[in-house]
């Protein structure tokens, strides 16, 4: 007889004993006898989804524009805590952008939309932001007045929306506050420190002030008129009477790549131990001495990941310079930028753990001082395709060898650095393919080298007999990363 059942279950006997299961009664035990934790999350909340989605469009441009300006300020910037701080709070911003920007999606809004989003009063208060007098003056109005507003913003449209139909905007946002808590804290300590530097305390509370009085005349975060949360109008606020970017064209970033006047620098080769013997004596306290030829490897390898600050500046300049965009390429930009911070922040530990001082060494400026004035597209194209793709073969193999040696320390470091490197090139290939719009990797290397060896010809790097003869190899290590 044909079974509909279980194949064993003999006349249905399974079937009849489903319902009256002692293991779903409980085994027995009365199940009203637990209290279990209450849910008190409230049904109900204050927005519509129309509603939600104005707001989270309003989060999402401050959250671009945000890691634009700090992407802007990066070169001008020459304090080295700053330097690595804004590398790692772009990615945090455009992090909380991706998550914004995919929330948004499931709430029946297109990634196209949501992209090409603009709104006048925030274009005007970014435009005014990013003309600050100083890199102490950006940081007291980005981390002292903008992160507290959006951070109070956040945590209201959390609380007030509703939490049971809308968690997944609730958990967003709670996510997005763990970062700015360490953001904001960040700030503060930088912005004290910056005082006790030198800088005019009342001149910088000034711009503060200066800078939440437009903030709140342009609508603050949530544009609501009727509320003061995260710094939107409550009652309507007047606008500053006069701002310091009137008049102004858009904001140009800096086209020197400052720094910290803790390192000493050179520019006129990409060799350390030539710059050493002819600086050395003037600009470092240090000149290093080597064991063997593998130590020497290791130093100069562990020097260029410290002095990938200039890896730091160039995608820096080209994620605030390149506009028109998918926000997938500032997402993909503003995690190369962090991978790059993290590549300068193991360099200069490396040096520590090896017994040196870091400032004591150095500081290479030849590659962003050939990138600084290349259109933006060929800077991308020339760190990506020739700078990247030459460390990615050199580290590796130096890992190996470490490994082989027993330095499992910088052995293990550059192994990670490869990884991330790889990643890198499989990124920047994509989106240099649809900027550049052609599939031809080779087309685009060809292009970028005419430019990059005009580059140097301009500077006086090589001559008109090494620009005819000059390989792709020979240009990257000219160049490097």
């Amino acid at each position: 007889m044909k079974n509909n059942g279980h194949p064993k279950d003999r006349n249905g006997a399974m079937e009849k004993a489903w319902s009256g299961s002692p293991e779903l009664r409980g085994v027995g035990k009365n199940l009203t006898r637990f209290e279990f934790p209450k849910d008190s999350r409230r049904l109900g909340g204050d927005f519509t989804v129309e509603q939600n989605v104005k707001t989270l469009l309003r989060f999402f441009l401050f959250e671009r524009n945000m890691l634009r300006a700090i992407a802007g300020w990066s070169m001008g910037t020459p304090e080295f805590e700053v330097k690595v701080e804004y590398g790692r709070h772009i990615y945090w911003h455009a992090e909380a952008g991706m998550k914004i920007r995919t929330r948004l999606t499931e709430l029946r809004t297109a990634e196209e939309t949501t992209d090409k989003f603009s709104d006048d009063g925030i274009a005007e208060f970014f435009h005014e932001l990013i003309y600050s007098e100083s890199p102490a003056h950006f940081v007291a109005a980005l981390y002292g007045v903008i992160l507290p507003a959006m951070r109070l913003a956040y945590a209201e449209h959390s609380a007030h929306t509703d939490q049971v139909a809308d968690a997944p905007t609730v958990r967003m946002l709670r996510q997005i506050l763990v970062d700015y808590d360490e953001m904001i804290a960040w700030g503060k300590g930088a912005i004290e420190a910056y005082i006790r530097g030198g800088y005019d305390e009342s001149s910088l509370h000034k711009w503060q002030y200066h800078i939440e009085k437009l903030l709140r005349s342009a609508g603050g975060a949530t544009n609501s008129p009727t509320s003061a949360r995260g710094g939107g109008r409550g009652v309507e606020a007047p606008r500053p009477a006069k701002l310091r970017s009137e008049g102004k064209p858009p904001f140009e970033r800096s086209f020197i790549a400052t720094r910290d006047p803790r390192f000493g620098t050179f520019e006129h080769t990409y060799e350390y131990q030539e710059a050493d013997k002819t600086e050395g004596s003037v600009q470092a306290k240090e000149s290093p001495e080597y064991e063997s030829e593998f130590d020497k490897t290791r130093l100069n390898l562990v020097r260029s990941q410290r002095d990938e600050i200039d890896a730091i500046e160039t995608f820096c300049n080209v994620l605030y310079e390149i506009r028109d965009v998918p926000f997938g390429f500032d997402f993909d930009l503003a995690r190369i930028i962090w991978d790059e911070t993290r590549h300068t922040e193991l360099g200069h530990k490396a040096m520590e753990a090896l017994g040196h001082d870091p400032y004591d060494l150095l500081n290479r400026l030849l590659g962003i001082k050939v990138r600084t004035k290349m259109p933006a597209l060929y800077s991308l194209a020339e760190i990506n395709l020739f700078g990247e793709a030459n460390i990615v073969q050199e580290v590796l193999r130096y890992s190996r060898e470490a490994y082989e040696k027993g330095d499992d320390l910088t052995g293990r470091m550059f192994d990670y650095v490869n990884a991330d490197e790889r990643t890198h090139l499989t990124k920047g290939v994509h989106w240099l393919k649809q900027i550049f719009g052609t599939d031809s990797v080779q087309e685009i290397e060809q292009k970028t080298k005419k430019v990059a060896v005009e580059r140097l010809l301009e500077l006086g790097i090589i001559n008109h007999d090494v620009a005819l003869t000059i390989s792709h190899r020979e240009l990257a290590k000219i160049i490097g990363e």
